[in-house]
């Protein structure tokens, strides 16, 4: 089994939680926030059979696209930290893996 924790932006979890329901797809969401941007994300804990490994990651690159907005953010100019607007990327995903020797269920 493999566990994968996902970081994904907010605005991009509707299309894929419904993905992983219509597919049988467990997960635990929890909702966090990036340090850079203090923008909200959602982060998935999923545990799944290596076998659907890439049907996962595939439900991921189908629902969460990296897209570029302004953005105020603070930066250090050298003294004092300073709010800039800057041009970033958001979206995508972060997926993390691990193997699990075993899953409990009670």
């Amino acid at each position: 089994m493999e566990l994968l924790i996902i970081i994904i932006q907010e605005e991009d979890y509707p299309g894929l939680s419904r993905d992983f329901i219509r597919n049988k797809i467990h997960a635990t969401r929890f909702c966090t926030t990036g340090l850079y941007l203090n923008k909200p994300n959602v982060t998935l804990m999923v545990c799944i059979e290596k076998d659907r490994e890439e049907e996962v990651l595939g439900y991921i690159r189908s629902n969460c696209k990296e897209r570029t907005e302004e953005r105020q953010v603070s930066e250090f100019n050298g003294m004092t930290m300073v709010d800039v607007t800057r041009s970033v990327k958001i979206g995508g995903a972060t997926v993390m893996k691990g193997d699990v020797e075993k899953l409990l269920k009670f």
